[in-house]
């Protein structure tokens, strides 16, 4: 996913209901959605060269639109007006990606359809938000990260220059201190509305565990 700048053609996929593009670092152009009529779910995480979309009215029931960190559609002029003051279109405080341009005012290509911009309006609340920032990066365990947490899961932990850390095992890896908001966060929630595994006062009273 770092090195592929485009996909293969969807042509034919017309029973394709889930299309999840994660951690495509070098991605900057999207096939055509011309085959995809029965697409229910559309999830972009981390493609942060994508300037543009594909025509989004071939499909007819969308059920679920997600984009998560960087997409430089969002603010480069592709849905109308071009703000390079937008974080979306800055240097990324992570991967390091450079700033981006805006579209040229008198192309006549990745320009967004009436039906990809009412779909853009449709899923607001899930598209084009935050950034991925340091601060919520979660990177592989170590040795000194995992000794920290000794295997028990929401545990507090410490880590320099972070105020709050947690034990967590993101991405199915080994239990781990890190100082990523959001296992913290889902945790206080998941205690506070009594869903999710049983929590341990012992160890997650921080969190809100009585």
């Amino acid at each position: 996913t770092n090195v592929l700048t485009r996909l293969p053609s969807f042509h034919g996929l017309k029973s394709l209901k889930l299309l999840a593009l994660v951690a495509s670092m070098a991605l900057v152009e999207l096939p055509p959605f011309d085959s995809l009529h029965k697409l229910e779910r559309l999830i972009i995480v981390i493609a942060p060269l994508l300037d543009s979309l594909p025509d989004l009215s071939p499909i007819y029931d969308l059920k679920t639109f997600v984009t998560m960190d960087r997409g430089t559609w969002c603010c480069n002029g592709f849905l109308g007006k071009c703000d390079l003051q937008n974080p979306m279109c800055g240097i990324h405080p992570v991967w390091g990606v450079p700033a981006a341009t805006c579209l040229p005012i008198n192309r006549t290509e990745k320009i967004a359809s009436r039906g990809t911009l009412d779909t853009i309006t449709k899923f607001s609340m899930s598209v084009c938000g935050g950034m991925h920032f340091l601060a919520d990066h979660q990177p592989p365990p170590i040795e000194e990260t995992m000794a920290s947490c000794d295997g028990i899961l929401y545990r507090q932990c410490e880590l320099p220059g972070s105020p709050a850390a947690i034990c967590y095992n993101a991405r199915f890896m080994g239990i781990a201190c890190t100082a990523s908001t959001y296992p913290i966060e889902m945790r206080r929630r998941q205690i506070a509305q009594g869903v999710g595994d049983p929590c341990d006062p012992e160890y997650e009273a921080w969190l809100g565990c009585k």
